[in-house]
């Protein structure tokens, strides 16, 4: 996705608490500025042009021809870099007309691709690329002083319902953030052997060795096999059970500070680290094909117990921020591969700890 950086990102670059929670961006409600001029006789107009990083905006400013503001603001959208956009590559502007403040726009096929366009039919992941997508959309034209509502169309059929900003606000009443989850499971033989041996690795807490086999324990044994190289599928079987009976804690490759925070894209964990020692190892999934999570050496910088997700209208539990937009964060699916939109998900078992853990100002190791 974007060229591997190492960065520390300092405290003081917090992005505003008023405009969009979640991960770590702005929205900024308000109009673009107003008319200017690139030249003689040419009149211009601000646009905020909504790019994004992990799950949520990272708006830049661009002056566009006030003569076709509304075109040339979704053709600069289109422009943004494939790695700063949920919009997939070759999307073209087919037409955008502007009629008693709302914005017809019509994008070729590519906006959908082999996204169903009966919202019925979709997916939950196709559901909320689509919902990303048209998000970024609508905020860019919506930055221009007469576009209040956007209506979006791809190859001709419509995408979905015409909306505004207001439709992409947080619930005035903000959830309490979600328990553990997953406790429920099946007490078989060997089930205390094997979670005994998980929390000896530092894959469980002591806590879960119950003789219980659920979701905790599942996500354990797919942060050992990630680790180990075996067949991520969270069943301890033969294979499984006997790498355990050797194996030794993970060591990570990032020894200062003292307490610190290492990614491992490729093996799917997070390993929780105080003076050189992987204390927890954590089954994670990263940004997925299109959405990497960017590598590099950072800060958490913000920490949000309910962040809200704009493009997505969701909220992300238990999210701590370290690379602008890009945050720790719980999520009920954590998949054996990079499935994210450029976040690090966390089991809900394991992100009260995350969180805990993630203070303000602790490093964070982000390795391919």
């Amino acid at each position: 996705m974007r060229v591997s950086a190492v960065r520390l990102i300092p405290l003081t670059v917090l992005l505003c608490a008023a405009a969009v929670a979640g991960c770590g961006s702005s929205d900024d409600p308000g109009s673009g500025g107003g008319n200017g001029s690139n030249g003689p006789g040419e009149v211009t107009e601000q646009v905020k042009v909504f790019s994004t990083e992990g799950e949520q905006f990272d708006p830049v400013e661009r002056e566009v021809p006030a003569s076709e503001a509304p075109e040339a603001a979704t053709r600069a959208l289109l422009s943004v870099p494939p790695e700063r956009t949920y919009i997939p590559r070759g999307t073209e502007v087919e037409s955008v007309k502007v009629k008693g403040g709302e914005a017809t726009v019509d994008l070729s096929d590519e906006f959908l691709g082999d996204i169903p366009a009966d919202p019925s039919r979709r997916t939950r992941r196709e559901q909320e690329a689509v919902e990303g997508r048209v998000a970024q959309v609508t905020y860019t034209l919506t930055s221009l002083n007469d576009v209040e509502k956007v209506s979006v169309s791809s190859g001709g059929l419509t995408v979905g319902v015409p909306k505004d900003r207001a439709d992409y606000a947080p619930p005035k009443k903000q959830p309490p953030p979600p328990g553990k989850g997953g406790d429920s499971g099946v007490r078989t033989a060997g089930a205390t052997w094997l979670q005994q041996r998980l929390a000896n690795l530092g894959y469980l807490p002591q806590s879960g060795v119950d003789g219980v086999v659920g979701y905790q324990t599942q996500q354990a044994v797919m942060a050992f096999q990630s680790w180990e190289g075996l067949t991520r599928d969270g069943v301890a079987g033969p294979q499984t059970r006997s790498a355990l009976a050797t194996a030794k804690r993970p060591r990570p490759s990032a020894k200062r500070p003292s307490r610190l925070m290492e990614v491992r894209i490729g093996r799917g964990v997070l390993m929780l680290v105080r003076n050189g020692r992987a204390v927890r190892t954590i089954h994670i999934s990263a940004g997925g094909p299109g959405n990497e999570t960017p590598t590099g050496r950072y800060e958490v910088f913000r920490k949000e117990l309910m962040s809200w997700s704009v493009p997505f209208s969701t909220w992300l539990p238990y999210a701590s921020y370290f690379n602008n937009g890009i945050a720790f964060h719980e999520y009920p699916d954590v998949p054996p591969y990079p499935a994210s939109h450029g976040c690090v998900r966390v089991p809900a078992p394991e992100a009260p700890l995350v969180y805990r853990f993630a203070r303000m100002g602790t490093v964070v190791v982000v390795r391919s």
